[in-house]
């Protein structure tokens, strides 16, 4: 039986509320240890309101220890110094709440990103409200039952 996502099914239903979010001004070491403790893989970059100004993952942590042309890489301690500002991607795509289910599951897809920023948007940059993961769309996917 296929499964119809229907057009009331909406990213508030699947996604986490108050996600785990750091500062630009964050260090690399504070993030590893947070990323940790808190057993996520990708944050929010949000300035002192709240506002969205770049997303983070392990993706750019491995990044920052990526080979120079010499084929040297960067001592852990150096990496840890770097500020999130300095890893992070800028020009997140994001998705609000009352957007369709089908279109999160659409912009993972096609973009191969592990997680969507849920945002508000309104005067100012976007505000952070919660996350939408790969994991989180499957657990929908797979366990609401499949429409007629």
């Amino acid at each position: 039986m296929t499964r119809v996502l229907q057009e009331t099914e909406t990213v508030r239903e699947v996604m986490s509320i108050d996600p785990v979010t750091v500062r630009s001004d964050t260090t690399v070491a504070e993030l590893v240890s947070l990323m940790r403790s808190e057993d996520v893989a990708t944050c929010p970059v949000v300035d002192d309101h709240g506002e969205l100004v770049g997303m983070v993952s392990r993706v750019d942590l491995l990044r920052a220890f990526r080979p120079s042309r010499e084929l040297s890489v960067k001592a852990p301690a150096e990496v840890g110094r770097l500020q999130v500002r300095e890893i992070m991607r800028a020009g997140v795509v994001t998705v609000e709440p009352d957007d369709p289910l089908v279109a999160a599951v659409d912009l993972i897809v096609d973009t191969r990103l592990h997680a969507l920023p849920v945002v508000h948007r309104g005067p100012g940059r976007p505000v952070v409200v919660g996350l939408v993961t790969q994991g989180d769309l499957l657990r929908h996917l797979m366990t609401h039952p499949a429409s007629e």
